[in-house]
């Protein structure tokens, strides 16, 4: 082998498959009236235009003035102040499945109270297993929620309990509203088997760059 070549081609493919593993992208999304091409919802789900010009809570007047943006929200049904007083009561559950990646970690959500202060779980899964879980107590007032531990998941559920809720609006029609989050997409195996392969190549051409 050239000299030459031999000396600049050890940091070159280093530098190329480490840059393979750390191409996972960092993603802002946002829900629009027909939801988000990124992430699937459950049915339990309704999708608000930016305007939310039908409302008039004070949570909603904060969510509009946050980032303007378009917001998915958790809908309030009848019944749901009696049920939440009964024995076993199974507080309702909101599912955001990817469908931009295989799994991904969850950085951070931008949340609000629909009609007043609450208290939401935060669950995240892998395969239908656990992951973490995380409580979240929110305001009228939108704010960003910063989360750890949410790692290599494909799919995050918000459950609301109705008995932590506190406002003047007790037929509030949306519990909460979230108008965007950011995800970072995680490596597929494939991507740490190039890696590793690219590795295990520097490792043979030091090997005979030292024999010569």
């Amino acid at each position: 082998m050239n000299k030459k070549l031999g000396r600049f081609a050890l940091p070159v493919v280093l530098f190329a498959f480490v840059g393979t593993a750390q191409a996972a992208p960092q993603l802002d999304i946002v829900f629009g009236e027909w939801g988000s091409p990124y992430f699937t919802t459950n049915e339990k789900v309704e999708y608000l235009d930016a305007s939310l010009a039908e409302f008039d809570g004070t949570g909603f007047g904060s969510l509009w003035e946050a980032t303007g943006n378009q917001w998915v929200a958790s809908p309030y049904r009848e019944g749901d102040w009696w049920l939440s007083n009964q024995p076993g009561y199974v507080p309702p559950s909101f599912s955001f499945t990817s469908t931009a990646y295989d799994f991904f970690n969850l950085d951070n959500l931008w949340l609000a109270g629909a009609y007043g202060s609450q208290t939401l779980t935060i669950t995240g899964y892998a395969n239908g297993v656990e992951v973490n879980t995380a409580l979240v107590d929110i305001t009228t007032v939108a704010q960003q929620y910063s989360f750890t531990g949410f790692e290599a998941i494909d799919t995050f559920t918000i459950a609301v309990d109705p008995t932590t809720f506190v406002g003047t609006t007790p037929n509030a029609l949306m519990y909460w509203g979230m108008g965007s989050m950011t995800v970072t997409a995680v490596p597929e195996p494939e991507t740490y088997a190039m890696l590793l392969a690219g590795l295990g190549l520097v490792g043979v051409m030091a090997r005979r760059r030292q024999r010569r």
